[in-house]
């Protein structure tokens, strides 16, 4: 791995973390047990410019983990299953945070777009808004957390012990996602890990042995 790319996939580490945290807060998205006049207020005109900055702050922490999770798929020992693994659940897992996005503001952003004559009822707007978090937690964040684990297993020549213990106790933490909190520690990963990515990005790495 080369120093340019330690470096991109580094900030690419931080910028998923810090994208998703702020994207989180610029939506504001209604959650928990259902509530009508949140979801009004959710859906109101002026909440429609925080959506769509939301939106564009969701797609490039999306962009931000691909570009993290290319650069650690040569952690995992080349032409194993293991590595296979990691690519299949790294690219669930990315397709499930993009689609989740644009779920979970497809409501707001289809009142934006059509103005007040497109009018949603809150209970419907709710459910559009969980299909989202499903789909953004359930899938997202679960098929992470099984990426994180793959790395573990795959990467005992090529990470620090530290490193690949605390990429196993949060892709445990990362299978129950759509708990809510577990995710979180998801975010501090990518964070770590990527601030390790840029403080390391000076040394050359040893080349993962090949299997036959």
């Amino acid at each position: 791995m080369t120093q340019r790319e330690r470096m991109v996939a580094g900030v690419g580490g931080i910028g998923f973390a810090v994208l998703t945290f702020v994207g989180f807060g610029v939506a504001s998205s209604p959650g928990g047990t259902y509530s009508a006049s949140d979801v009004a207020d959710y859906m109101a005109k002026g909440h429609h410019t925080a959506v769509f900055i939301a939106l564009v702050l969701g797609v490039l922490s999306v962009l931000g983990l691909i570009l993290l999770l290319v650069g650690l798929r040569e952690r995992v020992t080349e032409g194993s299953f293991l590595a296979t693994v990691f690519a299949t659940t790294s690219l669930v897992s990315v397709t499930g945070f993009a689609v989740g996005w644009a779920a979970w503001l497809a409501a707001p952003l289809s009142h934006a777009y059509g103005g007040s004559s497109v009018a949603i009822d809150p209970k419907v707007a709710y459910v559009i808004l969980q299909v989202g978090a499903v789909i953004f937690f359930g899938v997202g964040a679960t098929f992470l957390g099984l990426s994180l684990i793959t790395l573990m297993i795959g990467s005992a020549q090529t990470l620090p012990t530290w490193l690949r213990w605390f990429s196993l106790i949060v892709g445990v933490l990362g299978l129950a996602s759509l708990a809510w909190i577990p995710f979180f520690p998801l975010l501090l990963w990518g964070l770590v890990i990527g601030i390790w990515l840029l403080a390391s990005s000076r040394k050359t790495d040893t080349p993962a042995p090949q299997t036959t």
